[in-house]
């Protein structure tokens, strides 16, 4: 199978730039186009437990949007096609549903968690539920 949409999941850790990295690497060698996303993860807890505003999370996507743009340019330098997207929602689903069906992706590379064994106690692995959840192919990057 070759692949022509590869989606990347960004979230400023080592594994999420090694993701990068190899997603890039792929897009390149494969002429595939590449999707960066950063989700702002839209925690409804955190909204009704202290009252979170929408505004919050769109200022939150602001700065995201300007952390998206190194890696944008760094694969339009390397003559990928690239698009970046900064979404707010739940990580889980956009990565595994809803990037993945508007941009008919058929490749998802992400890192390994970095969360704590309460962390995934708590709310799971985002790599587990995106292996488990998506139709896509999956790639975790360690």
């Amino acid at each position: 199978m070759t692949y022509k949409n590869i989606l990347v999941g960004l979230d400023g850790s080592d594994q999420a730039d090694r993701a990068f990295a190899t997603g890039l690497s792929l897009a390149k060698v494969l002429s595939a186009e590449l999707h960066i996303a950063w989700v702002v993860n839209r925690d409804r807890g955190m909204a009704s437990s202290f009252g979170v505003s929408e505004d919050f999370y769109q200022d939150l996507a602001k700065k995201v949007q300007k952390k998206v743009q190194p890696y944008v340019a760094k694969a339009e330098a390397e003559g990928v096609k690239v698009f970046g997207h900064t979404v707010i929602g739940n990580i889980k689903t956009v990565l595994s549903k809803d990037l993945p069906e508007e941009h008919d992706i058929d490749l998802i590379v992400i890192g390994s968690t970095g969360a704590n064994a309460v962390e995934k106690m708590l709310q799971g692995s985002h790599s587990g539920y995106v292996i488990s959840h998506s139709s896509s192919d999956v790639l975790v990057v360690k």
